[in-house]
């Protein structure tokens, strides 16, 4: 009888420690040998952690919103060419981009917290894709400037003709909508910042490119 019971216990052992096996390989929490209630609790608190850590993200809609609310636009407003969740520098992010007007947006997002890692506003080198228009332009929109007419304006100021074009790239100076616009004519760099509301020079340099 003493031989059974030592038997049986041994069995209940062995079963033990191949339990805690199955649960650790389940978990990803190594087994070192403990058969104590302490192995288990570890190995839940992992999992758990694990479920939340995989929980922890916000949704595509929301990184749209976090940009949609820094740049000041509504949604009905602008045309999204991307919205990707990527693994960037050990964490997951939301690249967002999308445009209003002639200008480019590209956000990229913490896909955790909602925090904005980056943000770009650009026109250089950027073609909108042609939509139909269902509503009349406003007014603002008709007086404002196209940046071939900004390029025509400083290449008249200038002097030239033609010019290779390094920027022409849409910014705000002292909360003036300017457009930035830099060329090369020979060993000459030229600079200007055109009003994009009526064309006016804002401001405008020349120097000698060494």
């Amino acid at each position: 009888m003493k031989k059974f019971n030592g038997l049986r216990k041994g069995f209940m052992g062995v079963a033990t420690v191949a339990c805690l096996l199955f649960a650790a390989g389940v978990t990803g929490v190594p087994y070192y040998g403990s058969v104590g209630g302490e192995t288990v609790a570890v190995a839940k608190k992992a999992n758990k952690s694990n479920k939340a850590n995989k929980a922890k993200k916000i949704s595509a809609d929301k990184a749209k919103k976090i940009a949609l609310g820094d740049a000041k636009l509504a949604e009905k407003d602008v045309t999204f060419v991307k919205v990707e969740l990527e693994f960037e520098n050990n964490r997951l992010v939301y690249d967002v981009e999308f445009y209003s007007g002639n200008v480019e947006y590209d956000y990229e997002i913490d896909a955790a917290n909602g925090a904005i890692l980056s943000v770009d506003k650009d026109i250089e080198n950027y073609v909108i894709p042609t939509q139909p228009s269902k509503e009349a332009p406003t007014k603002a929109q008709v007086s404002e400037i196209s940046v071939e007419e900004a390029k025509q304006i400083a290449l008249s100021h200038a002097g030239v003709g033609s010019a290779r074009f390094t920027k022409a790239k849409l910014d705000y100076e002292n909360g003036i909508k300017v457009y930035e616009i830099e060329f090369k004519v020979g060993n000459m760099e030229y600079e200007y910042d055109i009003n994009v509301s009526n064309g006016a020079i804002i401001s405008s340099s020349a120097e000698i490119d060494d």
